[in-house]
């Protein structure tokens, strides 16, 4: 076997077995606790101290203090869930604006042995909760392509109609059909 074989063979099940390994992260479809769908884990912090002030409503200074160090808004106010799970919101900037007229639903931490699990919400989560009511659109995704999306599918067809367009000039016939010989 030549080399450039054996090494195109080698690549290949690599490649396969790196498939492999990623096919079996990858959430059922439809799993609506799965990360990309539910939140994403930012960062774990000991919960010593913290689960009392949570459970009165207090946002902890050193909970406060990763968040800010990481980059991340500042939540306004936390609310208990569930023993041991807690949402936290804030108050988006574009408040003044009409399309975020209230706080948001933005970190869910959860208690797990010793510590607390900080979790983003994913963008999905708010428009499964808040949607239809914003756009008073039944179907998911017709208000997320014509509202939420609109400009940037109005962008998409433009696009796919002017490629239309310039196939259809490329391929006119101009002139007579030459004449049979």
């Amino acid at each position: 076997m030549k080399l450039i074989s054996l090494s195109a063979l080698l690549f290949v099940i690599v490649l396969g077995a790196l498939f492999i390994y990623v096919a079996e992260d990858i959430p059922d479809f439809g799993d609506s606790n799965s990360a990309p769908n539910r939140y994403v884990k930012l960062f774990n912090i000991e919960a010593d101290g913290l689960m009392d002030d949570l459970n009165q409503g207090v946002i902890p200074q050193s909970l406060a203090d990763k968040i800010e160090e990481r980059g991340l808004p500042l939540p306004t106010r936390v609310e208990s869930i569930e023993e041991g799970e807690w949402d936290f919101f804030l108050v988006p900037e574009e408040r003044q604006q009409a399309f975020y007229p209230k706080e948001q639903k933005y970190y869910f931490i959860k208690k797990a042995g010793d510590e607390l699990e900080v979790f983003r919400y994913s963008l999905i989560i708010r428009w499964i909760e808040e949607g239809e009511e914003e756009t008073e659109v039944i179907n998911m995704v017709t208000y997320g392509l014509a509202d939420y999306r609109g400009y940037d599918t109005l962008g998409e067809t433009s696009v796919i109609f002017t490629a239309g367009v310039s196939v259809l000039l490329l391929l006119r016939r101009r002139g007579k059909r030459p004449e049979a010989r």
